[in-house]
């Protein structure tokens, strides 16, 4: 009973392994480089494809290549339909991207994974969108969301994230010296809000604010983003209340007692 119980979870860990190529890939992958990707052998590869395929997880082009499928989606509609945080937070994020015409986001943390998550967006009116979508992942360290919510996690899960993941460059401002990554966690900790000085992406700039649940601790954070054409630096600023404002009225929807 116990080999049979480790080999069932064997097939879900490959299942899913396979599952998180397929939505990590550019575009529809065969089987070949599925295999090798995975170091899995072709036949154990596709009797699982099959398998996810009959089911509508994945689907098959007429190439043979493969793709996730719409159930993929389903699933995670439902799971964002279900996410107490998302269904407080949207109203707040539609009004504030209302006022200040920017992209607004909501994202919570993953820290196993190093990233935090997109759980909501809320676009603005500027004629150029953000590649931003709702699912996707960004590394904590680039991103004023990722600062708002890791800065209230220990100085030692700060240096285990730099060990880990590194502070790898992804825009002109990211930073990459770990000392002064951890000063910056410190002073977003004390003033409450983080930002995103084009670090995460070359010509947008970001503010973010932490959400708290009734316990007092941060669960998501909700940013605006802009094109630095007009979230120039003083901008960034002029939005820190009202960010943080819009913060803690969801936080406080959540349960928290505003001290």
């Amino acid at each position: 009973m116990k080999h049979s119980h480790t080999l069932f979870n064997q097939s879900v860990q490959r299942a899913i392994a396979i599952l998180e190529h397929l939505a990590a890939a550019d575009g529809p992958q065969d089987l070949s480089t599925i295999s090798r990707s995975l170091k899995m052998n072709k036949t154990t590869v596709f009797r699982f494809l099959s398998t996810l395929e009959e089911q509508r997880y994945v689907t098959k082009d007429e190439n043979g290549k493969y793709t996730l499928g719409y159930k993929v989606t389903w699933l995670a509609s439902k799971y964002l339909e279900k996410n107490e945080i998302r269904k407080v937070a949207h109203p707040f994020l539609c009004e504030l991207s209302r006022q200040t015409g920017e992209t607004v986001h909501l994202a919570t943390l993953d820290i196993d994974a190093g990233k935090v998550i997109y759980i909501d967006k809320v676009d603005g009116n500027s004629a150029v969108l953000m590649a931003s979508q709702i699912g996707g992942r960004m590394p904590i360290h680039s991103t004023a969301l990722g600062k708002a919510l890791f800065s209230y996690r220990s100085e030692e899960e700060w240096e285990e994230y730099v060990k880990k993941y590194g502070l790898t460059p992804r825009a002109e401002n990211t930073i990459t010296d770990p000392e002064v990554f951890f000063k910056e966690l410190r002073k977003v900790r004390e003033q409450g809000y983080a930002i995103d000085n084009i670090e995460n992406e070359n010509g947008i700039r970001c503010v973010a604010a932490p959400i708290f649940n009734a316990a007092g601790v941060p669960v998501a954070a909700l940013s605006i983003s802009g094109w630095i054409i007009t979230m120039t630096l003083e901008r960034t600023l002029a939005l820190v209340d009202p960010v943080k404002a819009t913060a803690d009225e969801i936080s406080a929807r959540l349960g928290r007692i505003a001290l």
